[in-house]
């Protein structure tokens, strides 16, 4: 990671303060006078964009978009070629939008201290009326194609890396490689992959290293592996329909207004996948792991042909919910049609599990089958949806 030397970090700490304070942009010439010793306002260009280029690596808006020139009350033209050095994407923005729009980001950040921490500065964030307390808030966690989830399509994320490894195997830990997000227990972190929303999950703990993990992580997320959801991918536009303030995705972790949390959930769960045995090729099944099946729903007992043959032998190929038959409404070319539903609990199998037709199989109607595997995050039971049968009639 760059290292800034003594003027720059001097500057970058004014910068932070300006921020904090919510000051308006600062001229090249009065920043250049507000260190001790001041430097030659021309010679400023170069450190900004080394500060700027460390909050890139940090994850953190361009800090130098503050300093503007005097005539054209914009960034400097040396502010511009940052996005392509840093490979930060511009998304066809002129250079006008692209500064109001790292300003707009500037303003919503709330990460400045881990700047500040990075250069060993002694900024008071409390005592600065702009910094409250922590609260539950809305963030979004920009995902690494570059790195972690390279060469990976959102799918595979949500169920090799989302529903199987970070519960399974890393117990929620969500390592973070330079800045992690300063922000309270609860908070509801919405993971963004290649301009789209792919997960959500609630935020435990924010931990930071002593020694970087593995050379690499400074840090991890600790999440709460029972909030932990994947949908299909949620767009700016439709999050822009909630927030009317929210515009764009971008590399910085940004904040979305706490209060349109209940919308945002709702959102989320008309989003949640929801599959059925039946809906999946047979070929493909083996491609989703155990951990899953809690939301992307694969049974393979369901699937298993000898077991369905034996469940239906022992209850009949009536639906065991609504009594549906598919010989007495379509003819006797579709008597003996019925889907299989898997009733044991999924916590209660293991490796070692077997399945018995009689106790964990019951057959059930395609309409029946899709109600019990409609429960977001988990599966209603059998009890459950003839309760909704009786209480709709």
């Amino acid at each position: 990671m760059i290292k800034l030397n003594e003027v720059e970090i001097k500057l970058a700490e004014q910068l932070i303060l300006t921020t904090l304070k919510k000051e308006p942009n600062i001229t090249y010439k009065e920043m250049a006078e507000r260190i001790k010793p001041p430097v030659h306002h021309r010679n400023l260009g170069k450190h900004l964009g080394k500060i700027s280029e460390l909050c890139a690596e940090l994850g953190l808006p361009l800090l130098s978009a503050k300093v503007i020139n005097t005539v054209s009350h914009k960034a400097g033209d040396g502010f511009y070629p940052l996005y392509k050095q840093f490979g930060i994407p511009t998304d066809g923005l002129s250079e006008s939008q692209l500064f109001k729009r790292e300003l707009q980001l500037i303003r919503d950040c709330k990460d400045w201290q881990v700047l500040s921490d990075n250069l060993g500065l002694d900024i008071h964030f409390d005592s600065i009326n702009t910094v409250a307390a922590l609260q539950k808030e809305i963030r979004l966690l920009p995902m690494s194609a570059e790195y972690e989830f390279q060469n990976m399509s959102y799918e595979e994320i949500q169920v090799k890396f989302f529903l199987d490894e970070l519960i399974h195997k890393k117990n929620g830990y969500y390592n973070y490689r330079n800045s992690g997000i300063n922000t309270a227990k609860g908070t509801l972190v919405l993971f963004q992959f290649e301009n789209a929303i792919i997960a959500s999950a609630e935020l435990t703990k924010v931990e930071k290293y002593e020694k970087p993990l593995e050379g690499i992580y400074k840090g991890s997320y600790i999440f709460d592996t029972e909030s932990i959801q994947v949908f299909e991918p949620i767009t700016a536009d439709e999050l822009a329909e909630i927030d009317k303030d929210f515009s764009f995705f971008s590399r910085v972790k940004l904040k979305i207004d706490v209060s349109y949390q209940d919308k945002i959930l709702a959102l989320i769960k008309k989003k949640s996948q929801i599959l059925i045995p039946e809906e999946i090729p047979e070929n493909e099944i083996e491609k989703y792991p155990e951990g899953a099946k809690s939301q992307i729903i694969v049974n393979a007992y369901e699937r298993n042909s000898k077991a369905r043959q034996e469940s239906i032998k022992l209850h009949g190929s009536n639906c065991g919910i609504c009594g549906f038959d598919f010989g007495k409404i379509y003819g006797d070319e579709f008597a003996g049609k019925i889907h299989v539903h898997h009733v044991k609990p999924l916590n209660e199998i293991n490796d070692n599990y077997e399945v018995d037709p009689q106790k964990d199989l019951i057959p059930v109607c395609p309409n029946c089958h899709m109600i019990l595997h409609a429960k977001v995050g988990g599966v209603y039971t059998v009890q459950e949806v003839e309760k909704f049968i009786k209480k709709a009639k």
